[in-house]
């Protein structure tokens, strides 16, 4: 008789202790079967990257790269009938030795994990979009730090594919950038070459080149014609120096890695598709449309593999998502940062596009992004893509790729977005997600802010009188001080307990550094003073004390009856008013 399907290790306890089942299975009769159960802990993120094993039993993701590694192995035991119908094993050992799976580490840091994929998914229901992928990258290592991938399957977003590994598109303004650092590495040009961009307008043979915007003045600098993200003048720039030659832009192309994939750990990842001329592919019109991003192919990890690369003086990593390996405690293999090419370009060459593309945020076509916080590079990119064998129908697929900070970058970044049908279709539009993950970067990396220490001359009653202005310290609520520790250092903010204790508040002056963690006092019987906490650590001081808790408003405690320091009896309600 079935008791019990799909029951836990609690609902398996308490009927084993039923009257006649406690005498377990050969004198109570009680069977249990048991069933292995995967248990996903962050739920989908990462899910896809990550793998699991589909119903066919092929793994997919890190799961089917590392499947043998991950498995372990299996065995068998022989058993036999006896008297009364029992089963008993024939040997006492298996007949193959019997070993766990390993374990494997993964770069992915779940915090930034986290933001990435909710930024992502906020950003495609805002613009409806049918599928997307945000990647960020350690410059110096190529260690993965977060990736996500969203799809549209029924009014509903999921990991379906690995879109940011697994499909190439044609990139659209992005890869400008690598037009760009041909052109300058090969010293056809400088930052401030100028060039016309001839009202925004060009004819090559019998297409019709456009920008996507008019700009008044004709003649522009290569920095200028690259942050408002000219077609005519990057274009221009192109037929210029290879169009009598175009195997050797092709060949500078190869020389910076953009024909080759990354050969990440996951399967699936396609090669780049570069045309070469003499190829079915090539034509007339070819050239200048491929140095603005049209007819070639790359992932979107392919094309940030390469803007790391530019964050990274010209030496390019190979991106890898598996840090090391263990078996049970023991230590097996660390998997250390693997340099694909050392210089994809001159240091200098690279140092020029970052001081470009950080213009970009700042007065290109990117400064919906910018903010004075912090600094970035990057390049926004909207293609008009292929949709399935109908051609170019008005479907555009929106990015952006950059790094940060500008002058010394940690991480990079890329978001994709494609098929947008609401709120527009422009690589700043939809870029939010870029803006929010560097957000975060910053916000918990006081490290990188530079400091405020301004000289002020304020004239007061004919006197000049000088101030300092300097940066403050943030300071958080009142609370449990282990909390309160956790969080300053996690932030690199200096703090001070000021005596023993188990709740405090932060307190910082002016001209200090850091924060001093000033000790609350509790003393039996009488109310503690809960100002300035959050509600749950209040409610949570409250209540262990055997009081009850009411409270109107949100944000932190400004008020609380009784008052701190008045008895009270168990069970008296506490009245917090919070804003």
């Amino acid at each position: 008789m079935l008791i019990k399907q799909n029951a836990d290790f609690s609902e398996k306890q308490t009927i084993s202790r039923f009257a006649i089942l406690k005498r377990g299975r050969y004198k109570g009769g009680l069977i249990t079967i048991a069933t292995n159960k995967r248990i996903v802990p962050f739920g989908l993120l990462a899910q896809r990257t990550i793998g699991y094993v589909r119903q066919r039993g092929k793994s997919i993701g890190l799961e089917g790269a590392f499947d043998e590694f991950l498995r372990g192995s299996s065995a068998t035991r022989s058993y036999r009938k006896v008297a009364g119908g029992e089963w008993v094993p024939l040997f006492d050992e298996f007949h193959q030795e019997v070993s766990n799976g390993k374990d494997i580490y993964t770069t992915i840091d779940i915090n930034l994990q986290d933001v990435v994929e909710s930024a992502l998914l906020k950003n495609m229901q805002l613009h409806n979009a049918r599928k997307g992928c945000a990647i960020v990258m350690e410059v110096k290592t190529g260690k993965i730090k977060a990736i996500a991938n969203l799809g549209k399957n029924e009014g509903e977003y999921w990991e379906r594919f690995n879109y940011a590994i697994g499909e190439r598109t044609e990139p659209g303004s992005t890869f400008k950038v690598a037009t760009l650092a041909a052109l300058l590495d090969e010293g056809y040009i400088t930052d401030s070459t100028k060039v016309s961009i001839e009202g925004g307008k060009k004819k090559y043979y019998d297409r019709i080149m456009k920008d996507d915007t008019y700009y008044p003045v004709d003649s522009l600098s290569v920095a200028k014609v690259t942050q408002i993200s000219s077609n005519v003048g990057i274009s221009k720039l192109a037929v210029a120096h290879y169009s009598k030659n175009p195997d050797k832009f092709i060949a500078k192309l190869r020389d910076m890695r953009l024909t080759e994939p990354t050969a990440i750990e996951i399967e699936g990842e396609p090669v780049p598709f570069i045309p070469k001329p003499g190829d079915g592919q090539w034509s007339g019109i070819t050239l200048p449309w491929m140095a603005i991003g049209y007819e070639v192919a790359l992932t979107p990890l392919q094309m940030l593999t390469f803007y790391n690369a530019i964050a990274n003086d010209g030496k390019m990593m190979k991106p890898y998502l598996v840090k090391r390996s263990k078996y049970l405690d023991q230590p097996i293999h660390r998997f250390e940062p693997e340099v694909l090419d050392a210089h994809i370009c001159q240091p200098k060459t690279a140092q020029t596009i970052r001081q470009i593309l950080k213009g970009v945020l700042e007065i290109g076509t990117a400064k919906n992004l910018y903010s004075k916080d912090f600094s970035v590079a990057g390049k926004t990119g909207t293609a008009l893509i292929a949709k399935d064998s109908t051609g170019y129908k008005d479907t555009y697929q929106a990015s952006i790729a950059g790094f940060f900070p500008a002058e010394n970058p940690v991480y990079s970044c890329i978001v994709v977005i494609s098929s947008p049908t609401e709120g527009g279709y422009y690589g700043a539009q939809v870029g939010r997600p870029f803006k929010e993950i560097i957000e975060k970067y910053y916000s918990t990396n006081t490290a990188t802010h530079e400091p405020i220490n301004q000289t002020a001359q304020q004239t007061k009653q004919g006197k000049e009188k000088t101030t300092q202005q300097a940066i403050k310290t943030p300071i958080a609520h009142s609370g449990n001080r282990y909390d309160l520790q956790h969080l300053y250092n996690s932030l690199h903010i200096p703090n001070t307990l000021s005596a023993e204790c188990d709740w405090a508040s932060p307190q910082a002056k002016p001209t200090q550094n850091g924060v001093t963690l000033k000790r609350i006092q509790l003393i039996d019987n009488l109310v503690p003073n809960t100002v300035g906490m959050g509600l749950k650590d209040a409610m949570y001081l409250l209540e262990t004390r055997g009081m009850r808790v009411q409270f109107t408003g949100k944000g932190k405690v400004v008020g609380q009856s009784p008052r701190s320091g008045t008895r009270y009896k168990k069970g008296q309600t506490v009245v917090l008013a919070l804003e």
